[in-house]
């Protein structure tokens, strides 16, 4: 039996490698089970694939970079941190600007108001002319 299952499957593989299929394609086929073939990498900017279920894939050389595509973890994560940062560091800035604004008004209010000069008569107004 062995002999005659060893020359249908080396029947099948020349056929099979004839019409371009490979010897492990055609080992599978055989046995049953089905090989899906790869599509090409299509990578993004940050150096990460999808794969056609859409699972991200990204080699430990990847960077973060592309927002709503595929990226490596902990991107988006980064993002929120740096952004809770400038949040933190403009709401900083507003509260310096109006304390200082607070303290303009309290030294105005704390100064007294001068007292107005009196304007000096007109010159018509003289006494020699009566």
């Amino acid at each position: 039996m062995s002999t005659k299952h060893g020359i249908v499957v080396a029947a099948i593989v020349s056929l099979l490698s004839a019409l371009g299929v490979s010897e492990a394609e055609a080992r599978a086929k055989k046995a049953g089970a089905s090989v899906a073939k790869a599509p090409p990498r299509a990578l993004n900017a940050c150096g990460c694939y999808a794969d056609l279920s859409g699972k991200c894939f990204c080699p430990k050389r990847a960077k973060c970079g592309c927002p709503g595509e595929c990226e490596p973890k902990g991107c988006e994560e980064k993002r929120a941190r740096q952004m809770q940062k400038e949040i933190a560091a403009e709401m900083k800035k507003a509260k310096e600007i109006d304390r200082k604004e607070r303290q303009l008004e309290k030294d105005r209010a704390a100064r007294p108001e001068p007292e107005p000069k009196p304007k000096p008569k007109a010159a018509d107004e003289s006494p020699d002319k009566k």
